[in-house]
């Protein structure tokens, strides 16, 4: 069944009329968001076909994506974690942290550097675990001896969008304590803090239930849903 998203003209009333308010988190579009993750995941779940007008361009032109505040920043990590590493459920997700996500830099033979995220899967202990949080993205190995890794290359022509960035930035805002955890990396949102703020999110991890929601929202953009099922890692 193909359903239209609804959001795309509540973003761009909320644009055209100067208002940021993000439509996804705050309190007061609490229940525009909750039905609209009702209507669209038996399409985006079940394998089928969301008729979306919303394109990726269109989610950073009205301030959907970057680093806005909080929540857009969240959502913004979990944009590219499902772009660029085909994560679509919630488990993929929770096998990120903090400590196995590394800044790496590569020179090529013309001395040009390039900076990347590389993911280091969380080792399974047995194989019934192993396929439960299969990655589905294209896997990259340096050699037979050593584990599998995902790679995440930086955006040299727009770092206002760019992973590594991005990335870095939410490192900073999030509690100095917690940045080397290898059981966390999706940190609930402060909602007290304002944009000037040194942290920007709790020690509290990301909900089940918001992680879901967003990730239901991000697969219904256009073209989305097909490239995260496909499982390429590509720089953006």
């Amino acid at each position: 069944k193909r359903k239209k998203d609804p959001s795309l003209h509540l973003c761009r009333f909320l644009f055209q009329n100067g208002r940021l308010e993000n439509i996804f988190s705050d309190l007061i579009y609490d229940r525009f968001s909750i039905e609209l993750t009702k209507i669209l995941k038996p399409s985006v779940t079940g394998g089928g076909c969301v008729l979306s007008c919303v394109e990726e361009q269109f989610l950073w032109d009205c301030k959907q994506l970057g680093a806005y505040s909080p929540t857009v920043l969240l959502n913004t990590l979990l944009f590219f974690f499902c772009k660029y590493f085909g994560f679509t459920t919630v488990e993929q997700h929770r096998r990120l942290s903090f400590a196995n996500i590394t800044l790496c830099t590569k020179t090529s033979k013309s001395n040009t550097k390039t900076t990347f995220l590389r993911f280091h899967p969380p080792t399974c202990t047995n194989q019934e675990e192993s396929d439960t949080y299969d990655v589905p993205a294209k896997k990259v190995k340096k050699n037979e001896s050593e584990e599998d890794f995902l790679e995440m290359m930086e955006n040299q022509e727009n770092p206002l969008r760019c992973p590594v960035r991005l990335y870095e930035f939410y490192l900073s805002k999030c509690p100095a304590s917690l940045r080397q955890r290898s059981d966390l990396f999706y940190l609930q949102p402060d909602r007290s803090c304002l944009p000037s703020s040194p942290l920007w999110f709790s020690p509290a991890p990301l909900n089940d239930s918001s992680m879901e929601a967003t990730i239901i929202r991000i697969l219904a953009v256009r073209g989305l849903q097909e490239g995260a099922r496909e499982g390429t890692c590509m720089a953006p």
